[in-house]
């Protein structure tokens, strides 16, 4: 009989393979030169696949693979998903790679969620599993302490409409913060990222959902000292409908400013007649426009004016964007410098007098 400590003298230790499925549909799209190839998954796990392809990749080669439905390149972001991989090996009907995911990425392929029990295998399915590991790891490199609840909102709480707007909003973030000038260790308040996540699940209209990002990449800061939950900002955006923000975004983009002896970043007096305001909210009801003046004047986003008549039928309306208006609509274009530099004004110069 071989002794109790026998096992200790064991060559290996058995850890068991990753589970890997079959997604018929799934392809890895790469790129030579302008011209896409796509390449079917015969199988994948949550470490790595396996494409039938005639590349002549070496192991150990990097590759960009885009995982997307056979067909078609997918033009909507939500459809696909590129990661880049490593070439591990190679036989006369394909190559097998591995993922490069940044470090702590959780990829849970095949485990059921609690809307289904039934393990999904489509492409959607697979490319939402990536979005929503990337989107985590995210979370968890700018705000560790928001992981945990985030984690269960991406994976548990939200419904699938919230859950692909929140997935946008966390991933353009990451792709703004990615943009020049890049900053290293970059942190966010917890509460406001969470808080981010959940309002920004909501808005069906993708340009909202990137101010957004804006606002979840303008939040973060190098200096671990300055985080601070601020969620004035946030809670502001969460209050304005699609009209509303259409308005706003209008006046900020096209109202001349200036910086005032305070420096103070302002907004010069900007009208515009009903027949603009039209155009620019999308809507003919006058007294909805109406209303949704009022709503940003009275959250403190458009400058307070004269109260018009219940339901008048205005014919021109003062859409002056307020300094905290002007801030809101930097920060959700992920600016996190000074305001004056967003908007291209030169900070005002401390005149001098010679002393008697």
């Amino acid at each position: 009989m071989s002794s109790p400590r026998s096992w200790f003298r064991l060559p290996f230790v058995y850890r068991p393979r990753a589970e890997r499925r079959e997604s018929p549909a799934l392809v890895a799209v790469h790129w030579d030169g302008h011209t896409p190839h796509q390449n079917p998954v015969a199988n994948l796990s949550c470490s790595g696949a396996y494409l039938l392809t005639n590349e002549n990749w070496n192991p150990g080669e990097i590759v960009s693979l885009t995982l997307q439905r056979r067909g078609a390149l997918g033009v909507s972001t939500r459809n696909r998903f590129t990661v880049q991989v490593e070439t591990a090996r190679r036989d006369e009907n394909g190559v097998g790679v591995k993922y490069l995911l940044p470090k702590d990425t959780d990829l849970r392929l095949w485990q059921p969620t609690i809307k289904t029990e039934v393990p999904q295998t489509e492409p959607e399915d697979i490319v939402r599993e990536f979005r929503i590991a990337a989107a985590i790891a995210f979370i968890r490199r700018i705000s560790p302490d928001a992981t945990e609840h985030a984690t269960w909102l991406l994976r548990r709480g939200l419904s699938s409409h919230r859950l692909e707007a929140a997935l946008e909003v966390a991933l353009h973030a990451e792709e703004l913060l990615a943009l020049p000038p890049r900053s290293a260790d970059l942190s966010a308040h917890p509460q406001v990222v969470l808080h981010i996540i959940e309002h920004g699940s909501w808005p069906e209209v993708d340009w909202i959902q990137h101010y957004w990002s804006g606002l979840l990449a303008s939040c973060c800061t190098s200096d671990r000292s300055a985080i601070a939950a601020d969620l004035e900002l946030p809670d502001l955006l969460s209050q304005l409908t699609t009209i509303q923000t259409r308005i706003l975004a209008a006046a900020c983009d096209s109202a001349s400013k200036h910086i005032d002896s305070y420096g103070t970043t302002r907004a010069n007096s900007l009208s515009r007649s009903a027949d603009e305001l039209t155009r620019i909210s999308g809507v003919h009801d006058r007294a909805h426009i109406e209303r949704d003046i009022q709503h940003l004047s009275w959250l403190g986003l458009l400058e307070q004016t004269v109260k018009w008549k219940f339901f008048s039928l205005i014919e021109e309306a003062n859409i002056t964007p307020t300094p905290l208006a002007l801030k809101l609509y930097a920060r959700c274009h992920a600016h996190r410098g000074e305001l004056a530099a967003f908007y291209g004004l030169e900070p005002a110069v401390a005149m001098s007098f010679p002393a008697d």
